[in-house]
């Protein structure tokens, strides 16, 4: 459907372009050049303003005429009199070199006239019944293509989105006013899809040297058991078994992908993820929520969970994950360039922290050590992938940062 989207947008395009220019060279030719008419490639046209043809050609009906000087008996002919007005009769005969023409609803013939008199002969009549025949045929398809995408129409024009409330956080958080030309441009930033694995892999590697890790005697909660410490070791085995699953998944897909490009619509949702990791290492639950109630990208609804990969069994497992592990995963599908993957995934952390009212998917506790290295190391992993590879500067990650920074404190 894309493809044939595509084609008639650049039909109508080719359309109108060939539309407008050649109300522009008529203008030219007939009111600034003074010409009788215009010539476009050995044709011209004329609207009717006598009814001397009725039955065969009516008054306001558009002739096209093929410009020659070769004319046979019954052809109708356009030709200039002595008066120097333009007339449409009928050849009705030949006597030498003299044409005598007449019209159809006349009773007299015209006065003869030379080939020199000649501007062609009619090849098509266009009556304005006929055009508007086309604009109703038109206006119907409109419509049943319209009773056809009833739902989406009813969406966006009728049942207005839910306004946001206002923030302190600017609207173009997701576009830079300097980067304009280069996204208008369509430039991309092109990534060896093997380096970029292999920096994913070796952010696993990290120590937690690199993280910083908080007192948990200082700030362990007294209604959470320590049993909870060693419920962590299965989770972790079960998370790497989960990211390496999916990683395989995504390549065997995407088996072709050699580089990853990160164009403007992936720049977006690569962000986004940077956005939602930085507001769950600043402990903003509100913004979270309306983060990920309003992404700044458009869902996609209308595909098949199983056939994109996500099928029931992966679908349960992805569900049971805590909030950052969806966070890699979401990277994962940036980096295999799969939206539909993406989306789904995306799905279904939308509907947990919807449904997610005691705070244990929204939040990252402060007692967990775990998570926050996750979160540290999937920031620090992105913040490479920017540096390294982004030579236009359309990342901005650290842009982004400061200002979920100055959101926070504000909040607080």
């Amino acid at each position: 459907m894309t493809v044939i989207k595509r084609v008639l947008k650049v039909i109508a395009y080719i359309f109108l372009f060939l539309l407008v220019s050649l109300c522009l060279y008529t203008f030219v030719m007939t009111d600034i050049l003074k010409k009788d008419y215009a010539n476009v490639f050995g044709y011209t046209y004329f609207v009717v303003s006598s009814g001397s043809m009725s039955g065969t050609i009516e008054v306001n009906d558009v002739i096209f005429v093929k410009i020659t000087d070769d004319v046979e008996v019954d052809d109708i002919v356009i030709y200039k009199n002595k008066k120097n007005e333009i007339i449409t009769h009928r050849l009705v005969q030949k006597i030498k070199d003299k044409l005598i023409l007449q019209g159809d609803q006349n009773n007299t013939q015209d006065e003869p006239i030379t080939k020199e008199s000649v501007i062609g002969k009619v090849s098509l009549v266009i009556s304005p019944s006929f055009i508007f025949k086309c604009v109703a045929i038109l206006i119907i398809l409109f419509i049943l293509l319209a009773f056809l995408n009833f739902d989406k129409i009813f969406q966006k024009w009728i049942v207005k989105p839910e306004k946001r409330t206002e923030t302190n956080v600017p609207k173009d958080i997701f576009q830079s006013k300097k980067n304009d030309y280069e996204e208008k441009s369509g430039m991309t930033v092109d990534i060896p899809l093997k380096d970029i694995i292999q920096m994913e892999k070796k952010q696993d590697m990290s120590t937690d040297e690199d993280i910083e890790i908080l007192d948990l005697i200082e700030v362990l909660d007294e209604d959470e058991p320590k049993k909870t410490v060693n419920a962590k070791s299965s989770t972790k085995d079960e998370e790497k078994e989960l990211l390496e699953q999916i990683n395989n998944l995504l390549k065997i897909k995407k088996d072709k992908l050699v580089t990853t490009k990160i164009n403007k619509k992936w720049l977006v949702k690569f962000q986004y993820v940077y956005r939602l990791a930085q507001i769950l290492i600043h402990c903003d639950e509100k913004e979270l929520v309306e983060e990920i109630s309003h992404p700044p990208f458009k869902e996609i609804y209308d595909y098949d969970l199983d056939r994109c990969g996500l099928y029931e069994t992966l679908r349960n497992k992805i569900y049971d994950m805590p909030i950052y592990t969806f966070l890699r995963i979401l990277v994962f599908a940036i980096i295999y360039n799969d939206e539909e993957f993406f989306d789904g995934v995306y799905k279904i952390m939308k509907y947990k922290v919807q449904i997610d009212k005691e705070n244990y998917f929204r939040m990252v506790k402060k007692t967990d050590s775990y998570a926050k290295k996750q979160l540290k190391n999937l920031v620090v992993f992105m913040q490479k992938v920017s540096e390294k590879y982004d030579n236009k500067k359309v990342f901005e990650l650290e842009r982004i940062e400061k200002i979920v920074k100055i959101k926070s404190c504000v909040n607080k």
